[in-house]
């Protein structure tokens, strides 16, 4: 009886390397956007507290210099709410095709395993053929044997 040998073994295991490697781009791309997030929403909760302590001063005279001072520490926070909004939407996009590039390797390793499943049942069915057909013959030898005695 031969061995059972998948002739695309070695395919097969560069495909699963690559797919833990997709896993991990993934990984890094979520934790990435994760991150995003969190600069986003530090920002936000920035501009609140800027917007808070001038909602205080609402109604009162304020001296040029801290209103100065709130307005460009506003301005800076808009342009870096802006710039934090591009890395997110861009973080967003990174992991769309980390994960679309996941999926299309899963795809390939899944069908590669199929493949490898049906050789080896095919593999077995016919090893199991011809185990048979030597048993027969092993059998009709013997009965053969007793006939001929």
């Amino acid at each position: 009886m031969r061995r059972f040998q998948f002739t695309l073994e070695r395919v097969l295991k560069l495909k699963e390397q690559r797919e833990r490697m997709a896993e991990l781009r993934q990984k890094q791309a979520r934790a990435a956007l994760e991150m995003a997030r969190r600069v986003v929403a530090s920002i936000w909760t920035q501009l609140e507290q800027n917007a808070e302590a001038l909602e205080v001063k609402v109604g009162t005279s304020i001296a040029t210099g801290p209103w100065l001072a709130h307005y460009q520490h506003a301005a800076q926070l808009g342009q870096a709410l802006e710039a934090a909004d591009a890395n997110l939407r861009r973080a967003t996009q990174e992991l769309r095709q980390a994960s679309a590039q996941r999926v299309q390797i899963t795809q390939e390793v899944e069908a590669l395993r199929h493949l490898r499943h049906q050789q080896w049942q095919d593999h077995w069915q016919e090893t199991m053929r011809q185990e048979q057909i030597r048993l027969d013959e092993l059998g009709m030898r013997r009965w053969q044997a007793v006939q001929a005695e």
